[in-house]
């Protein structure tokens, strides 16, 4: 792991070794958290578009809220977003990790290739249910809607599950691939029986969306053998989840803004504050 520049001292040092950046950078949106490490706590936040300009916002956040021990990366954007703002990162951080190791047994055909935000997520589901739950869904409700299954006994095992696409990508698509349909609006008490295009457009994603995130989680839980799992939701989009999950086979719900970041600092903690 790079490391960069000579040791601090006094008051500049103390706070160095207990601050830990993460990065989330994803299709849409960078979202940054500035992490208390002795109390396991965000201390500041910010959330960019991924587009030019994310290496600034990176360097900004961290002037602002820093200097930082170390800063970790999770990233599902192209690679010249993601150089950027691995660029940004190693240059202002004593420490840069780069997609540390969940410490997850990741139980699929091919583990390389499942998205980090999934599995720093199920290990946020982790530290959220451990010693309360061993049966986990992790649903994350962004530019993609996954829910994924977490036996969450001992150090946990990711056991796959679905990726299908979130609803502002939904309703983007309707109104980029159709000649009339309109670009609407998403809202959580959208009506199934929509009396105009627009609120027809809207109940089609809005409602669609919920449905397809309820019969996943419930073929999904049955497949994976999990007879009550609680649910942790997280994502841009979960406000259009709520109530979803509150009622059975679920046990419970615990909705988790910050469940990549929480995966991924746990991660890097794990690895390097030792």
């Amino acid at each position: 792991m790079p490391l960069r520049g000579a040791a601090r001292s006094g008051a500049a040092q103390t706070r160095v070794m207990d601050l830990v950046l993460t990065a989330d950078l994803g299709n849409s949106r960078l979202k940054l958290c500035a992490w208390d490490v002795a109390r396991r706590a965000v201390v500041a936040r910010h959330t960019a578009d991924a587009v030019e300009g994310v290496g600034r916002a990176v360097a900004d956040f961290m002037r602002d809220h820093g200097p930082f021990r170390t800063a970790a990366l999770s990233s599902v954007a192209a690679r010249a977003r993601e150089d950027e703002v691995c660029a940004a990162l190693h240059a202002q951080s004593e420490r840069f990790v780069s997609a540390p190791e969940c410490g997850l047994a990741v139980e699929v055909r091919e583990p390389a290739r499942v998205g980090r935000d999934r599995l720093y997520a199920a290990r946020a589901a982790l530290e959220l249910v451990r010693g309360i739950d061993d049966a986990v869904l992790v649903v994350d409700a962004g530019t993609a809607l996954t829910v994924d299954a977490l036996d969450a006994r001992g150090d946990g095992r990711f056991l796959g599950g679905a990726i299908a696409p979130g609803p502002a990508l939904l309703a983007r698509s309707l109104a980029e691939h159709t000649a009339r349909l309109p670009l609407v609006d998403l809202v959580p008490d959208a009506s199934a029986l929509g009396r105009d295009t627009e609120s027809a457009v809207r109940a089609g994603v809005v409602v669609g969306f919920r449905g397809a995130a309820l019969e996943l989680a419930l073929r999904i839980a049955d497949e994976a053998g999990f007879r009550a799992p609680a649910v942790v939701t997280t994502g841009g989009a979960s406000r259009l989840l709520h109530g979803l999950f509150d009622r059975a086979p679920f046990a419970r719900v615990v909705d988790d803004p910050d469940a990549v970041h929480r995966g991924l600092f746990a991660s890097v903690v794990a690895a390097t504050h030792r």
